[in-house]
């Protein structure tokens, strides 16, 4: 493990040139899973994250509509969860975020067994759970005057254990989702997420996923079906590329080859896309608490970065730039079973860990990517901006051209 620098990242060296490059106005969200309800968070709780999550310059929460929640049996309907979810977009309006990023996610077990025997009763019961989103969107819309746009149709596509279908089967999904909001909001975009990392290489192998350069070239047209395009990305986590030589952890973070090929592609296709997800977990073992919180401040230092060297190249070379970035998460999920808290002591999955927030003790402190600036006095710290807004800022801000 590399020794990591307290050390601010320097800014960008500016040529001396008149000309500045064009700003990338580029909006940045952040995935949330507190709505869901066995969080435990109150109203109140929920109230003071959502203003917090506001000061770092996010624009906006996603989050899930889980299919398990909201129907955990056929038919049997739990509308304290529909009133939750709905409760979560009164709550962002009152703190000034936009509209958030729904996802439609987490098939119940009895759907699946629904889709391995009649697949036209399975996309019957789709819709009707789609349905169930909507009309609770036009409840809150009616009450806010916040409507979504933006929908996401499953998770991580080319992943097979969040969406166990086949590709085949997306303009269905596609379809029925539109057919459904067209009453509610007839500009929709529906969004489809990739993995990319060389994670999927390894479980290609047991057919739990497919490498996403493979997965794009085979279903482009498939894929068509889709307004905008996201694509999560771990370096240092789901993608640790194996070299001869040693890596250390500032290569890892920083390295774009793979990221730069996927959205290379996906910029070709003539349509939106953006960075789903982005983030860095706080729990490996060998490392003391304020030793994870350093590296996952490091990583974000080091991986935006290199990111804004690669918008630059492209806006150089006239490729499509991406209009959003997705972070991962806001606040940990400490694991709730035995399971989990096995699987967190010795891999990142589930993604307990990846929270700019702790959970538990002390839930919703800031960890160190959400404090400011090392260089004042302790006490006068978090009177400055956090290191996440000013990585925003920095990637926003238009620099001189070389020459």
């Amino acid at each position: 493990m590399p020794k990591i620098s307290a050390e601010e990242i320097a800014p960008v060296e500016e040529e001396k040139s008149p000309e500045l490059t064009k700003p990338f106005n580029l909006k940045f969200y952040v995935t949330d899973h507190n709505l869901d309800i066995d969080s435990g968070k109150s109203p109140e709780e929920l109230r003071e994250l959502f203003a917090d999550i506001k000061k770092d310059s996010i624009s906006s929460i996603r989050y899930d509509w889980r299919w398990n929640r909201i129907e955990p049996g056929q038919g049997a309907v739990e509308s304290e969860t529909l009133t939750r979810y709905t409760e979560g977009i009164r709550l962002m309006t009152e703190a000034g975020l936009e509209a958030p990023t729904i996802v439609l996610s987490s098939v119940p077990g009895w759907a699946m067994d629904l889709y391995k025997k009649n697949k036209e009763e399975f996309f019957a019961a789709y819709r009707e759970y789609v349905e169930q989103v909507k009309n609770s969107l036009i409840q809150v819309s009616e009450e806010t005057g916040v409507k979504i746009s933006r929908v996401q149709v499953l998770n991580e596509l080319n992943n097979s254990v969040y969406t166990p279908f086949s590709p085949d089967e997306l303009p269905r999904f596609c379809a029925i989702t539109r057919e459904v909001f067209q009453d509610y909001n007839p500009e929709i975009k529906l969004i489809g997420s990739f993995m990319a990392g060389n994670s999927s290489e390894l479980t290609s192998k047991v057919k739990m996923g497919v490498p996403i350069e493979k997965y794009l070239a085979e279903n482009k047209e498939l894929l068509a079906v889709f307004d905008t395009y996201a694509i999560d990305y771990y370096p240092g986590t789901w993608h640790v590329p194996i070299t001869e030589r040693l890596i250390t952890g500032k290569e890892i973070f920083a390295q774009m080859g793979l990221l730069e090929t996927v959205m290379t592609e996906i910029a070709s296709w003539g349509k939106e896309y953006e960075i789903g997800e982005v983030g860095l977990p706080t729990n490996m073992t060998f490392l003391s608490a304020k030793h994870n919180e350093d590296r996952q401040r490091y990583f974000y230092q080091v991986f935006f970065r290199a990111f804004k060297k690669l918008l630059l190249d492209f806006q150089e070379r006239g490729v499509a730039l991406p209009t959003q970035v997705g972070l991962f998460e806001a606040m940990d999920e400490p694991p709730k079973n035995l399971k989990g808290k096995i699987l967190r002591s010795v891999t990142p999955f589930p993604e307990h860990d990846f929270g700019m927030r702790r959970a538990g003790a002390g839930a919703g402190t800031r960890k160190e990517i959400l404090r400011g600036n090392r260089n004042v006095a302790p006490e006068k710290r978090d009177e400055t901006p956090s290191k996440l807004s000013e990585l925003i800022e920095y990637i926003n801000t238009p620099i001189r051209k070389r020459t």
